[in-house]
């Protein structure tokens, strides 16, 4: 399949320059700075950490934990930055996985396009939507799922026209690794691989949809086998009262463009999505018009096999729920594929893209290099605007315990998320020990106990009678004595002054202070 795509771009060199620029573009926010804003990625960062680390004595992990490494969903990503971060470190590892995943995702929407006898120059558009909402939110597990998704479904219709041995067990592998990325992407490929199998020749006989379909539902059988043994793999129960979020389908239809591209808090990002919408309207318009433009797309089922998979993902942007809030909480459900829907509808248009028609195509790649650009922009002002987090934190000494506060705003001006949320995280990935706010999902660790701590998103509720006595130092962000007495706010937000009395008192001692950040040390002997 890559020599086929190869080949594609080497009849054209126009196309060739095009999506390396795009891939330049693309990629290189990852690397511009050492943090990247993303909502959940801290949480994840520091379970891998955790794992990587546990042995360690220094970094005081299996006293506040033990591991469990069932082969559960995460772990695509989780076990490669854990054996990749041998060689370079967990958080260089992750940016490794994100490269990955930014050029996996267009590369394998050019290559089924080329499986299925659209144009290869379709795989453009799939290079700004590498940085879709789903990134910015920290689903980096689903993102990268994503991409495998789409060069499953390569493999499943390669499989699928001429079933043979070898590629019914890439297949089956497919569906496992699927199951290790992320459960949506996971159910995403199961529905669409299903339908694939009957967009073949004689799709209702039955000797050849037993040869196309069995190594697809073998692929299921991890995830019945896991649901079936969720106890003892200690996975979240998914038995007991669901409480779901259902949206009416205007509100589902209504909240999709924020699904897509919304990670900028400027409309920059908006108008790309303009710009991709409008270059599809005017390739269907000119296709529908154009004479004499000759097609190698597949005969008979196999023509509308795109169709079937772009059907099964709406299948299930339409059934899931938005939100489940118990057994267990699970945000935004189905509108984690809209990304998706939108890579695949792009696909739909049929027939080569040539000529004048390549023009059209010029606003698409300007657009993902500006995307590319301003993102890029906006992550160096993040850091900049994070510096003296690692010089405060350096100072805590190792095996002692911090509680990191994360004060209103958490947000930052240059995205529509909030990268502070769990920025706790990233204290206990530099100086080892306890983290109240780690995600309690059962992978890859479980905590052994639990000290007291406020909520993540009201650190202001902070009290010393109640918590203070657990924890050795105390790291602030947004918390500042000469704000508060001089009545002033902080980006029209009051900020919230939590131990300025404690000082006074000789409870604790400020140790160090730059830009946003504080930290204290617990003064008063303590349980801890």
């Amino acid at each position: 399949m890559l020599v086929s795509l190869r080949r594609a771009y080497a009849k054209e060199p126009v196309l060739t320059v095009a999506a390396l620029l795009l891939a330049l573009a693309t990629v290189a926010p990852f690397w511009v700075g050492r943090y990247l804003p993303l909502l959940d990625l801290p949480n994840h960062l520091s379970a891998i950490t955790v794992w990587h680390r546990y042995l360690d004595p220094d970094w005081d992990f299996s006293r506040y934990y033990t591991l469990n490494l069932q082969p559960l969903p995460y772990w695509a990503h989780y076990y490669f930055c854990h054996q990749v971060g041998k060689l370079v470190g967990v958080e260089i590892a992750n940016k490794i996985y994100l490269t990955g995943y930014g050029l996996a995702l267009p590369a394998g929407i050019a290559a089924l396009a080329r499986r299925f006898g659209r144009s290869p120059w379709l795989g453009l558009f799939a290079f700004p939507i590498v940085w879709n909402t789903n990134l910015a939110e920290g689903f980096v597990a689903f993102c990268g799922g994503m991409a495998a998704l789409v060069w499953g479904l390569y493999l499943v219709d390669v499989h699928a026209e001429k079933p043979r041995w070898s590629t019914g067990f890439l297949v089956f592998f497919t569906g496992i690794a699927l199951y290790t990325f992320h459960l949506l992407a996971y159910a995403g490929f199961l529905l669409s691989a299903g339908l694939l199998c009957f967009g073949q020749r004689q799709p209702f006989d039955w000797k050849r949809l037993l040869q196309r379909g069995v190594p697809v539902v073998a692929g299921s059988a991890i995830g019945i086998w896991t649901y079936l043994h969720q106890v003892e793999y200690g996975f979240q129960k998914l038995e007991g009262k669901r409480f779901l979020v259902e949206d009416p389908m205007q509100n589902k239809l209504a909240i999709m463009p924020t699904r897509f591209l919304d990670f900028l808090s400027n409309q920059r990002d908006e108008w790309v999505v303009v710009v991709l919408v409008a270059a599809w309207l005017l390739l269907a318009l000119t296709r529908a018009r154009a004479r004499g433009d000759v097609s190698d797309e597949p005969q008979g089922a196999r023509r509308y096999g795109l169709e079937l998979c772009l059907a099964g993902i709406g299948l299930l942007f339409v059934v899931l729920p938005r939100t489940m809030q118990r057994p267990f909480y699970w945000y935004m459900i189905n509108q984690r594929y809209v990304p998706l829907l939108f890579v695949l509808a792009v696909l739909t248009l049929r027939g080569p893209i040539v000529g004048g028609r390549r023009w059209i195509l010029a606003p698409v790649i300007a657009a993902g290099i500006f995307y590319g650009a301003d993102v890029g922009r906006a992550i160096i002002g993040f850091n900049h605007r994070v510096a003296g987090f690692d010089s405060v934190v350096a100072q805590i000494p190792w095996h002692k315990s911090t509680l990191t506060l994360s004060l209103r705003p958490l947000g930052d001006p240059d995205f529509n998320v909030n990268p502070y949320n769990q920025w706790p995280s990233y204290t206990q990935m530099r100086r080892g020990g306890y983290n109240f706010y780690n995600f309690n999902q059962g992978f890859p660790l479980k905590y052994r106990s639990m000290k007291p701590a406020p909520a993540w998103d009201h650190a202001e509720s902070f009290s010393y009678e109640w918590h203070g006595s657990a924890w050795d130092y105390f790291l602030t962000h947004n918390e500042s004595t000469s704000v508060m007495s001089t009545g002033r706010s902080f980006e029209g937000k009051p900020q919230v002054d939590l131990f300025s009395d404690l000082v006074r008192d000789g409870k604790v001692k400020l140790v160090a202070a730059e830009g946003p950040w504080r930290l204290y040390e617990n003064l008063v002997p303590g349980a801890r």
